[in-house]
């Protein structure tokens, strides 16, 4: 990603928008593991937010590049970006009450002795 910011392909917004919500969902579920809580799934807004991220970056170089159709991909790319995010960021605040629910499910588990060390209660 830091090549592809520092070429210009990709616009800073887009880049720093993207680390910062990957940095704060890694150290969020570094933080609640740390801390006893249950696996937390995916949703599907986290899912999308994914795909249009995974689409919008190569479409952001090949905008960038000498190919024909380099005006449209870069158009693409934002088409992707931009909703991208959105449902990102949406799926991230999302799983602000997942997250308390799983904390607590995965302390009362433990506190109620759930089966072998290392298990995790599921509902």
């Amino acid at each position: 990603m830091t090549s592809i910011l520092i070429d210009g392909s990709v616009p800073v917004w887009v880049a720093v928008l993207t680390v910062a919500r990957e940095a704060l969902v890694a150290v969020t579920a570094l933080t609640l593991a740390s801390m006893g809580a249950r696996r937390i799934d995916v949703t599907f807004a986290g899912k999308a937010g994914t795909f249009g991220l995974m689409f919008a970056y190569p479409l952001f170089l090949a905008g960038h590049s000498t190919l024909s159709w380099a005006d449209t991909a870069e158009v693409l790319a934002y088409v992707c970006a931009i909703p991208g995010l959105a449902f990102s960021y949406w799926s991230a605040a999302g799983y602000v009450p997942l997250a308390r629910r799983a904390l607590r499910e995965g302390r009362a588990g433990k506190a109620g002795g759930a089966g072998k060390a290392g298990e995790v209660a599921r509902p």
